[in-house]
């Protein structure tokens, strides 16, 4: 019976530490977003790409992502290290294990939002919060997928209705008439033209690297 209850201790431990590596980037990834992203106004390689990212409002493979996925998972080992030395606790190494596990769920789910559309409540939360970060306010709701830090900050805001740029559309919002297909039609409206010439991807990229909304 103690035996017993010991694994369901150890268990119970080690799901909690990566809840906490995982409360820590999700911490992180609001700090990271707002301050490092955006206010460094394309001040160093992370605030441009992620500007740059503003400006088209897509999601693509790029090779230099894969820096950001060595860094939070040499980050993860770091913490796990750190946390077993001054805790001393043999379980706690799995907190950075949580860690990079928080980083790959908002990668994973930031990524599908702007290729394909919801699957369930959540998800089709997830992208209005998310799209007026980009076409609404991009100073707000600097989380993607979990909304604490942006409620803790006063940072967190749940529009009626989010306005996109004809020519940042998601693919995935239209139909075959180019107009928001129906089931996205309480949270959505299309604004603006569709075409894009050089002019207007100048005023997009000032726009962006300013931290203001695109122009319809």
């Amino acid at each position: 019976m103690s035996s017993a209850i010991n694994v369901l201790l150890t268990v119970l431990a080690i799901v909690g530490w990566i809840g906490v590596g995982a409360f820590v980037w999700f911490f992180f990834e609001y700090v990271l977003h707002r301050f490092a992203f955006h206010n460094l106004e394309g001040f160093g390689i992370g605030s441009r790409e992620h500007l740059n990212h503003h400006v088209h409002a897509t999601w693509r493979f790029d090779p230099v992502i894969t820096l950001a996925w060595l860094g939070v998972v040499l980050t993860g080992i770091g913490w796990s290290v750190a946390a077993t030395w001054v805790l001393g606790s043999a379980n706690v190494w799995v907190l950075g294990v949580g860690w990079i596990g928080g980083y790959f769920f908002y990668e994973y789910h930031h990524a599908q939002s702007h290729r394909r559309g919801p699957r369930n409540d959540w998800e089709a939360w997830l992208r209005k919060h998310h799209f007026h970060h980009h076409f609404g306010h991009p100073l707000a709701n600097q989380n993607v997928t979990i909304p604490l830090w942006d409620i803790v900050f006063g940072t967190m805001e749940r529009p009626e209705r989010v306005r996109v740029p004809r020519r940042l559309a998601m693919t995935w919002l239209l139909d075959d008439d180019g107009e928001v297909r129906a089931e996205y039609r309480d949270d959505y409206e299309l604004v603006g033209r569709t075409g894009l010439d050089e002019r207007q991807a100048g005023i997009d990229r000032a726009r962006a690297f300013a931290n203001l909304v695109p122009t319809p």
